[in-house]
């Protein structure tokens, strides 16, 4: 007999329902630093050294909300600590769920970061200038794991300025758990 479809669950279903994933995004458009940069302005989320978790990312979003420079979005990371501006949001709305592990900010110094991966480009033109389109998404799907002591966060190849909105969703996995 064939299964029913409202027995289908989505694919994050089981990690949202039980209180391990979480969201983190800017509460508005953000300026963003150029490059590499260590005194840094965007969307960064941190693992503290001590927090007995892995973050493992399962996305990247990225929204232009006003003119910005022509260049190219993605991914950085580094060893080091953030420090909380922003609290990361659990999925699971309907419960009392745990807070996150993770610290989220739009900016701070950080260690001297490494590019991971470009993303996509960013335009040039007015807003006025295109339709509705959408966001990027950065499909990681658990590619890419936030140790304790790491940090992931934006990646701008020129400054913008209040153009941007980032968000990153992960789920966040006990390190005891990882080898069973």
């Amino acid at each position: 007999m064939p299964t029913p479809m409202f027995n289908i669950k989505p694919h994050y279903y089981a990690s949202t329902e039980s209180g391990n994933a979480y969201y983190a995004c800017n509460q508005s458009a953000t300026s963003t630093t150029a490059g590499l940069a260590t005194t840094w302005t965007g969307l960064a989320i941190g693992n503290p050294a001590a927090s007995g978790f892995n973050l493992v990312m399962r996305k990247f979003l990225v929204g232009q909300a006003a003119a910005g420079t022509a260049g190219a979005v993605g991914i950085m990371g580094g060893a080091g600590s953030i420090t909380a501006s922003i609290t990361p949001l659990n999925l699971n709305l309907g419960l009392a769920s745990p807070a996150s592990v993770a610290h989220a900010t739009a900016g701070q110094t950080i260690s001297t970061p490494v590019l991971i991966k470009p993303v996509a480009s960013l335009g040039s033109v007015a807003t006025t200038a295109y339709g509705l389109s959408g966001g990027i998404v950065d499909n990681l799907d658990g590619d890419l794991i936030v140790p304790p002591g790491q940090f992931i966060a934006t990646y701008t190849t020129a400054a913008t300025t209040t153009a941007l909105i980032f968000a990153f969703f992960w789920e966040e996995i006990p390190i005891a758990a990882v080898g069973s």
